[in-house]
Order: structure tokens, then sequence, then C-alpha cells
């Protein structure tokens, strides 16, 4: 049986992305993108901005393409913020 991980808002996606040195590259309407490293590797994660603001919960589908996106795997993308 899997873990089951919490779905993850703005704030706490930008977190994450910040602690692992990614930074925000690009604007473009509703959605930044982030560039970083992954076991050297360049990465851009694109980060939605949701209409109703930083505290909605992203979409599992959302947020696992996120941290497809990131080179993370999920366990470790979550322990960034100690889960």
């Amino acid at each position: 049986m899997g873990k089951h991980y919490p779905l993850l808002d703005q704030e706490q996606v930008e977190t994450i992305l910040d602690s692992l040195k990614f930074s925000p590259k690009r604007q473009s309407g509703s959605h930044c993108q982030w560039e970083g490293y992954t076991n050297g590797v360049r990465r851009i994660v694109t980060v939605d901005h949701l209409k109703k603001g930083r505290k909605e919960k992203y979409s599992h589908r959302l947020l696992s393409k996120m941290i497809q996106q990131s080179g993370l795997p999920k366990k470790d993308f979550y322990s960034m913020l100690g889960f």
C-alpha cells in the first residue's frame, strides 16, 4: 500500500521549489516558470497561479505534473515540507 500525500497549494509548491534552489524565471499570464537543477540536469517547473488564490489546492494531476517536471521522486519532493 502506498503512502498518501496531501494536495498542496501554490505557496507550498513554491516553498519546496525555493528550498530546492529553483528560482522564478518567467511569468506568462497565470503561469510562472521556475528554473533549477536536479542531479545536474536543468529543469523547468510550470506553476499555475490558480484563480482563487495561493491557498487553493492543486489537483492530483496538476501536482503530479509539477513533481515530474522537478525531476524528483514524489517522496523527495514532499520531504522538503517535512512529510
